[in-house]
């Protein structure tokens, strides 16, 4: 019997519902193998074969490997033995013989295929209606094209899969790789045709997290962004990759028009998500002006639902354990719970990267010996603790030992905090949890109810969430971004439910003010399009709560260094979110520089004095000094701009070609 006869359905018993919890049909579990006539003469299975489809969208919180292995996120040397494939690429022993850090070659081209027998097979039924099968259909190709694109960004030069999935007689079981702007091309106008057959929104509940006209926009306006970058746009590097045929993989050339493509294809996703009602999720303080931590914290906490139209793709199949996983993961040991190591961290390079309340850039870089370039501009200090507390106007009061829900204003950072961490904009304070800081949740080692004890994190050498124990926070730091602040160790296994954001309309703010950026330099019409250029980058910055660029307190930059400045915004803005660092640093081009050599961190070998009371000065001091202690932390390697297809397909398909990098 040949294959398109009996394709497997590929739900087993793992399948999270993806349309909602609520929807029925995704409730119960299917035959692990069903012939096609049954697959679509039955209106549940019907279903759970798209919903299928619906899981190759990266998760939010499980896929994080692409964050560690950029410089956003860590995780012990340790954990190495459960995550040997990000160890491996981060010492530099990664081959293509290995399996994957992230499966895109074998996962996605599997559920392409069973997009396409859907499309072929799927027909109305007694409960089903032709509307209905013709948005399925819509969607299905959607993931056909949104997979494709996922699978050019990280492959590079990769097969375009024209039909369900063929028998060994049929002419195209070896596909050949095709350049990759004819799969950029292709995939644009795929997505930019189906946008007119999907919804902006479903009119039901049960269906948030279904796609949307403005999912296919925005992976649209992601993939044109890349496109246009230079890793494929004018990189003399790429010349001399050919497919089987001989025919070039890449063009050299530099081409202004990518630019401007993508700059179209984000400002068509703007418009498009602004008439129907998306906005930057916004908070009021009780002046009436933005409340800057109250609404970075909504703008990943809460769905449409709840107010927060900045959403545009999201991941239903991300809440609960998933996101609950990083909770318990990221908060500090001792709030125990039987689940939480306290292991996942930030780098000290993202602690680096965020701004000063006043907007200027704290640390330019890093000199040869690894010390940082300061900005002695900004106010930043690495010596020294603040003298008194600092208030902010906000409900945001998990930082304030005496905040309560309901407070109007709440202490941001006590007296005594490290000047490191002082007068930080409120994305850091969103994003990081250092050592020393308040942490509501926590409690202290002997506590009773009576006498709860302080609830500061511990990260020194032998503290309640420091060494030695195998998971502690790398660079002397756990992460804060995208975890319930609310979060206790006693709320493992009961996590509150959230979804996983694909997209949201801040990237394409920034994706827009970047791309016509580049266009304008390139053309010589930067003053033409200055405004547009501005308006969209501020308009981050003002939710962000710091100045804008062109305001009184802040200057504009220069040309040149306005570059950089986009460029950083997108780091502290999107950090630690699915992956957008670590294509940022590759389309860039600047991943090889950035990644390779000594990470520095917090010395996590300091010991307090007196263990089980706050530091004193001294304690401190030992602690919050820059290290390099590789054997507590991985450097990076960086290994190549792009993934290796797996070994296996090379030896069973003689028309695929390996990149240099993995040969």
């Amino acid at each position: 019997m040949k294959m398109k006869n009996r394709i497997l359905l590929y739900v087993m018993a793992v399948l999270v519902p993806v349309f909602s919890s609520c929807s029925d049909y995704l409730d119960k579990r299917p035959d692990d193998q069903l012939d096609i006539q049954t697959a679509f003469e039955n209106s549940n299975n019907l279903r759970r074969w798209l919903a299928y489809i619906y899981t190759g969208i990266p998760s939010c919180y499980q896929d994080s490997n692409w964050d560690v292995i950029a410089d956003d996120m860590c995780t012990p040397p340790q954990w190495s033995s459960a995550s040997n494939s990000v160890s491996l690429y981060l010492t530099g022993n990664w081959t293509a013989t290995e399996g994957s850090i992230i499966n895109y070659w074998t996962e996605l081209s599997k559920r392409i295929r069973q997009a396409y027998v859907f499309i072929d097979n799927a027909h109305p039924l007694e409960d089903v209606t032709q509307s209905e099968i013709d948005m399925m259909k819509a969607e299905c190709r959607f993931f056909i094209a949104y997979y494709h694109s996922l699978l050019v960004m990280c492959y590079g030069s990769v097969p375009l899969i024209e039909r369900a999935a063929p028998s060994t007689q049929d002419e195209d079981t070896f596909l050949k790789q095709r350049p990759f702007n004819d799969i950029v091309d292709w995939c644009s106008n795929q997505l930019y045709d189906v946008a007119n057959d999907l919804p902006v929104s479903w009119p039901s509940a049960n269906d948030y997290g279904r796609a949307t006209s403005l999912w296919a926009l925005a992976m649209r306006a992601r993939l044109l962004t890349f496109a246009a970058s230079p890793l494929v746009n004018g990189n003399p590097d790429l010349a001399g990759i050919v497919n089987c045929d001989g025919q070039a993989i890449f063009k050299t050339e530099y081409d202004a028009g990518k630019w401007k493509a993508a700059a179209d294809a984000n400002k068509l996703l703007i418009d498009t998500a602004e008439e129907n009602g998306f906005e930057l999720y916004e908070e009021r303080n009780a002046s009436g002006d933005i409340d800057p931590y109250m609404s970075l914290l909504g703008s990943l906490m809460l769905n449409q639902s709840e107010g927060n139209m900045e959403s545009i793709m999201v991941r239903t199949e991300d809440g609960d354990n998933t996101s609950g996983y990083f909770d318990s993961h990221s908060a500090p040991r001792s709030m125990g719970g039987g689940n939480a190591p306290g292991a996942i961290g930030v780098t000290q390079r993202l602690v680096d990267a965020f701004f000063m309340k006043n907007g200027k850039v704290a640390i330019y870089g890093y000199l040869k010996d690894g010390s940082p370039d300061i900005n002695t501009d900004s106010g930043y200090r690495e010596t020294g603790y603040s003298e008194s507390d600092w208030e902010e106007e906000t409900g945001y009061f998990y930082n304030d030992p005496d905040g309560k829900e309901g407070d109007t204003r709440n202490v941001i950072t006590e007296a005594g905090t490290f000047m490191m961490y002082c007068n930080r904009e409120p994305r850091f304070y969103l994003s990081v949890i250092y050592n020393d800081s308040f942490h509501w949740g926590k409690t202290h080692q002997g506590s009773t109810e009576t006498n709860p004890g302080p609830k500061y994190v511990d990260f020194f050498m032998q503290g309640q969430d420091g060494l030695p124990d195998t998971d502690y926070p790398g660079f002397g730091y756990l992460m804060k971004k995208k975890i319930a602040p609310d979060y206790s160790g006693s709320s493992a296994g009961n996590y509150a439910h959230r979804h996983g954001i694909v997209y949201r309309l801040a990237e394409a703010y920034l994706s827009y003010s970047e791309c016509l950026y580049e266009y304008s330099i390139s053309k010589g019409e930067f003053a033409a399009n200055e405004n547009d250029i501005y308006e969209y980058l501020n308009r981050v910055r003002r939710r962000a709560g710091i100045p804008e660029y062109g305001s009184a307190e802040l200057q504009k930059p220069s040309q040149e260094d306005l570059r950089e400045l986009i460029h950083r915004e997108r780091q502290v803005e999107l950090c630690c979110e699915a992956g957008i660092r670590w294509n940022d640093l590759r389309r860039w081009k600047e991943a090889k520089d950035v990644l390779d050599g000594p990470y520095f961190g917090m010395n996590l070998e300091a010991k307090k004095a007196n263990s089980g009371e706050r530091p004193t000065e001294a304690d401190k001091n030992a602690f919050f000094t820059r290290t390099n202690t590789p054997n507590l932390r991985q450097d990076r390697v960086f290994m190549s701009y792009w993934w290796p297809i797996p070994q296996d397909d090379i030896d069973r398909n003689p028309n695929l070609r390996q990149l240099p990098d993995w040969q």
